[in-house]
């Protein structure tokens, strides 16, 4: 585990690292943040965030709260909040989450499913003030303007 002084989209105080020449088969199951720089064939499950690093690479299904990928994914990826994929990432497979961003450069091929994209929209504009348009005038000036050169 390692702790730090990290941004907001970096990992959290409490951190698994998965070092570039470790392999894990199987299921991964976790409830801290996680750092991939090594080499996954398992379906992995956590309540925190994926960091997969450049020499990451995961061969399974993922399930997470949030996802950042610059390295490798072959497989589907859901997430509560959001994933990412950085100008370095690649992934084939399906994305879901309510926000997703491909960065420039980034190579994805595969489907991508916002269905909670209405309900996280309708939340962010509940908070907003409304704006609404005047009405449209019965007599609009350039209506007013060929009717007087007649």
């Amino acid at each position: 585990m390692a702790t730090g002084d990290e941004k907001d989209k970096g990992p959290g105080p409490t951190t698994t690292a998965i070092g570039p020449t470790i392999v894990i088969k199987g299921k991964l199951k976790s409830d801290e943040d996680l750092i991939v720089r090594g080499r996954i064939e398992a379906e992995i499950s956590s309540s925190k965030a994926l960091f997969i690093e450049n020499s990451g690479i995961i061969k399974a299904n993922v399930s997470v709260k949030s996802a950042r990928i610059s390295g490798v994914v072959v497989g589907n990826i859901t997430a509560e909040e959001r994933i990412e994929i950085a100008p370095d990432g690649r992934v084939v497979g399906d994305l879901l989450a309510p926000r997703i961003i491909i960065s420039d450069g980034a190579a994805f091929r595969g489907r991508i499913d916002m269905q909670n994209f209405e309900e996280a929209r309708d939340h962010k504009h509940a908070h907003e003030p409304k704006v609404t348009a005047p009405p449209p005038s019965a007599n609009p000036p350039a209506a007013a303007a060929a009717a007087t050169h007649k």
